[in-house]
């Protein structure tokens, strides 16, 4: 599967996705670009994006694209702090679909923060 990592995933994350093609937004050339135009360059040579943005489903609408969107929800978006994400990262990739958008939380506490954003939305 080729993957993006968007910004704020830390880019030594990609050894532990051993069977996937990684790239960085920055080794893409699209670490300039916002989010819209991220995903609309993306599409176009990835399956997934994987991101720490948790406002980003929230700015986009996601199944008008053709990549799928994973978000990695930890405290910090340091490497040790994502670390404990790599199973779940692992099993959602094996089932991710364009379009469609998974949260990955590190703990209870950042799924209801972020339920309670939506709430607000």
């Amino acid at each position: 599967m080729r993957i993006l990592f968007d910004q704020g995933v830390p880019k030594k994350l990609r050894h532990e996705l051993v069977g996937h093609e990684i790239q960085t937004a920055y080794e893409a050339g699209l670490s300039d670009y916002s989010n819209g135009e991220l995903l609309r360059a993306a599409e176009k040579g990835f399956d997934v994006l994987v991101s720490t943005d948790s406002n980003i489903k929230y700015q986009q609408h996601l199944p008008g694209f053709n990549i799928a969107l994973i978000v990695l929800r930890a405290f910090t978006n340091s490497l040790a702090d994502c670390l404990p994400l790599v199973p779940q990262l692992l099993e959602t990739l094996q089932t991710v679909a364009p379009g469609s958008v998974e949260y990955l939380y590190a703990n209870a506490h950042l799924a209801r923060k972020d339920e309670s954003k939506g709430q607000k939305k």
